[in-house]
C-alpha cells in the first residue's frame, strides 16, 4: 500500500508524517530562488515554486532535487508524473538525501514510477537505517523503514546436515539468501555444500552468502570447500572468530565481510596427527602446506606473502587473529561491516 496522500496545508512536524515535506535548507549560493521557492510553496503557490526550484534541480542543487520531486509525485504546480518523480527522488538519494531515500524505497516497494524491485526497495530501506543522525524527523524516517522492511520480508529456512554440522539456508522473499555454517568442518562438509549450491539455486538465491559459524576442523576438506564457495560466487561473513579451516573457507568467498566488533580470522600451521598427539608442520613443501599456500595465492594475490608468512611464523597451538583495519590491508577481508 502507498502513503500517497492529497496535499493539504501542514506544519512541519506533520508534513514527515505524512510524506510531504520539502528541504528548506540550501547552500548559500542559491539562497535567493530557493528560498523563494520554499515561501511559494508554503503559500500554495506550486507552479511558481516549481518554476524556481527546476532550473535548480537541473543544475544540480541537491535540495531542489528532492523538492521538485515532491511536485511531481503530489501534482503540485504540474500533473502528477511518478516517473519523474522517481528520477528527482534518485538524484538526491544518491546525494545522501534521507527523505528521498526513503521515498525511492517506496517507489520500488509499490512499483511506483519505476518497475516493482523488492530488493531494491530493501536496500534503500537499509540505507535509511544506517544513517547515524539523531535528528527528530531522521528517526522517524527510520522506524518507518523498519516497519516497512518487517511488512514485505519473511524468511524461510530449511536445513542440510552433515556430520559434524550443518547448513542453514534461510532466504528472504525479496531473494537474498544467507547460508550459515554451523558446527566442525569434518570429512562430508564438502559434499553437502553440493546440496547447498543446488537449494539455492533451486531457491532462486540472489548472491547467496555463506556465514561461518565454525571452530574450524579438517583442512583438506576446508580447501575443499573453499573451492567450490568461490566457483559458486558465494561471499563469505564472519561474524565472530573463525580460524584454521574455517579462515580457509573465508579466503574462498567472491566477497569477505567482517560484520561486528567481535569478526576475526586466525591463521596458524597445519598439524599431522590428532589432538595433543599432533606435530605442527612447519615446511614449505608438504601437500598442507603447499596447498594452504596455493589456496591463499590464489584467493588473495596481491598480499599472499605476507598472509603465508603469518601462517608459518605461528605454530599450530596458537593463533594469529587478523581483524579490522589489518584484515582490509591484508586483503583477508574486502569489506568490514
Amino acid at each position: 500500500m502507498t502513503e500517497r496522500r492529497p496535499f493539504r496545508p501542514l506544519p512541519v512536524k506533520s508534513c514527515v508524517r505524512l510524506g510531504l515535506c520539502v528541504l528548506v535548507a540550501s547552500a548559500r549560493a542559491w539562497a535567493g530562488p530557493f528560498e523563494d521557492g520554499i515561501a511559494a510553496y508554503h503559500q500554495q503557490q506550486f507552479a511558481t515554486a516549481l518554476g524556481l526550484w527546476l532550473p535548480l534541480a537541473e543544475q544540480g542543487h541537491a535540495a531542489a532535487h528532492f523538492n521538485t520531486g515532491v511536485l511531481y509525485e503530489n501534482g503540485l504546480g504540474v500533473a502528477p508524473d511518478p516517473v519523474v518523480a522517481a528520477q528527482w527522488y534518485l538524484k538526491a538519494a544518491e546525494q545522501g538525501n534521507v527523505e528521498a531515500q526513503y521515498k525511492l524505497a517506496l517507489f520500488y516497494e509499490n512499483g511506483i514510477g519505476v518497475e516493482k524491485d523488492l530488493a531494491a526497495a530493501r536496500r534503500w530501506y537499509y540505507t535509511v537505517l544506517a544513517n547515524h543522525s539523531t535528528d527528530p524527523g531522521i528517526l522517524q524516517l527510520k522506524a518507518r523503514a523498519r516497519t516497512r522492511l518487517a511488512s514485505f520480508t519473511s524468511v524461510s529456512q530449511e536445513m542440510i546436515s552433515f556430520k559434524g554440522g550443518r547448513f542453514v539456508i534461510a532466504r528472504s522473499t525479496d531473494g537474498d539468501c544467507v547460508v550459515a555454517l554451523q558446527g566442525t568442518i569434518t570429512s562430508s562438509a564438502a559434499s553437502a555444500f553440493d546440496d547447498v549450491i543446488r537449494k539455492a539455486s533451486d531457491l532462486g538465491c540472489i548472491n547467496p552468502g555463506l556465514l561461518l559459524e565454525s571452530p574450524g576442523g579438517e583442512l583438506y576438506e576446508g580447501l575443499e570447500l573453499a573451492t567450490k564457495v568461490r566457483k559458486a560466487g558465494f561471499r563469505t561473513i564472519v561474524r565472530s572468530a573463525c580460524a584454521s579451516a574455517c579462515a580457509m573457507i573465508f579466503l574462498g568467498g567472491a566477497e569477505r565481510m567482517l560484520m561486528g566488533p567481535g569478526a576475526r580470522i586466525g591463521l596458524h600451521q597445519p598439524s599431522y596427527g590428532r589432538a595433543a598427539l599432533s606435530t605442527c608442520d612447519t615446511t614449505t613443501y608438504t601437500s598442507a602446506a603447499r596447498e594452504m599456500a596455493d589456496h591463499v595465492k590464489s584467493s588473495v594475490p596481491a598480499h599472499a606473502e605476507q598472509i603465508i608468512d603469518l601462517i608459518r611464523q605461528t605454530p599450530c597451538y596458537k593463533i594469529e587473529w587478523v581483524y579490522g583495519r589489518r584484515a582490509l590491508d591484508l586483503g583477508i577481508a574486502t569489506r568490514l561491516d
